[in-house]
């Protein structure tokens, strides 16, 4: 969920229970939000009566899977006595936050606001929706593979609003927000005041399984055979804004490679098809030539453009045996610096 919503939606509950606690006549809202210039944080307001109640609050999602240590440095950073506003608080946190004395608001009805004006403490209600339930598992459909895939190349993803997410990455808005959520759940995003990816060894090794089984298949646009096993040497696919995939990479920079498959990478359908003509590869659905659509911005052909990691799932899925000795050495030398935590 976007932090927005989040603030909304939590003022909404605590409105609502303020509204049952103090029996307000005229049904006015007890609080109410000055927005700073960052939907991350904003003053909470009480404009009921005389009170006299002002709070810095900080927004955050899916705050029981955050370490929670970090978290309250983080909120402390913002204002000692700041408010947390977030979509699910679960009873366990609850808990830990009443007893370090956090105040907390959340968007199911979890609270606890304590000073000289108000007492309050609710924990234990819980998503109506079963919301762990639903998002489990988005985080390697196709959408949250381009999501991951994204975050690993331009880590700016990780702090973009959901909307940018959704424009720049090519996928839909309402997928951004369970991948989101799936990514926090799994372990696999850490925010503590420095958002990250951490893991990344074994996101990095699903997202490879995912890429190959799910994702790359629906890129597909032909596959091809070729009467000359060795067209590719003195071939350009940059001539038709393509990219070789990595067993073509790898086997040109290395002498004793022959690639058993082959893949490619077109930004068009016409472009796969302008290039098989002219290298005279015949179409044939069982062929060893095979060309996808890419999924990432591409400004220009040639191998440079090729991600690492394409490069690395092409090596894996390669036929022979032997590219896996090469997957991990190009592994070390090539992917190695996405990996680090």
């Amino acid at each position: 969920m976007e932090k927005d919503k989040i603030v909304q939606q939590a003022l909404n509950q605590l409105n609502r229970y303020a509204d049952n606690k103090i029996h307000i006549p005229d049904s006015l809202p007890v609080f109410s939000m000055e927005q700073a210039s960052s939907s991350d944080t904003g003053v909470l307001l009480a404009t009921y009566d005389e009170i006299n109640f002002s709070r810095k609050i900080v927004a955050q999602s899916w705050a029981p899977q955050k370490d929670i240590d970090a978290l309250i440095a983080q909120i402390k950073s913002v204002s000692p006595d700041a408010i947390l506003f977030a979509d699910f608080i679960n009873p366990v946190m609850a808990e830990k936050f009443h007893r370090r004395s956090i105040s907390f608001v959340d968007c199911v009805g979890n609270l606890y606001i304590k000073d000289k004006q108000f007492n309050f403490y609710v924990k234990g209600k819980k998503p109506s929706n079963l919301r762990t339930k639903r998002v489990r598992g988005r985080a390697f459909n196709t959408a949250g593979l381009k999501l991951i895939f994204a975050m690993f190349s331009q880590p700016k993803f990780l702090y973009a609003t959901y909307r940018d997410i959704s424009r720049e990455v090519n996928i839909a808005l309402g997928s951004v927000g369970p991948v989101m959520d799936d990514l926090y759940a799994s372990g696999y995003i850490l925010d503590d005041g420095q958002r990250r990816l951490v893991n990344k060894n074994r996101l990095f090794e699903r997202w490879v399984d995912g890429y190959l089984e799910k994702l790359r298949p629906k890129q597909i646009l032909a596959c091809y055979t070729a009467e000359d096993d060795n067209w590719w040497k003195n071939a350009d696919p940059a001539e038709f804004r393509g990219v070789w995939g990595g067993e073509v990479v790898i086997a040109k920079s290395t002498p004793f490679m022959v690639p058993e498959t082959i893949s490619l990478y077109f930004k068009s359908d016409e472009d796969a098809r302008g290039f098989a003509s002219q290298h005279g590869l015949r179409e044939d659905n069982e062929g060893d030539v095979c060309c996808y659509k890419t999924f990432w911005p591409q400004q220009s052909g040639g191998p440079e453009d090729i991600s690492p990691m394409i490069m690395y799932a092409d090596i894996v899925d390669s036929i022979n045996p032997g590219s896996w000795d090469v997957a991990k050495t190009f592994y070390g030398e090539a992917v190695a610096h996405l990996l680090t935590d």
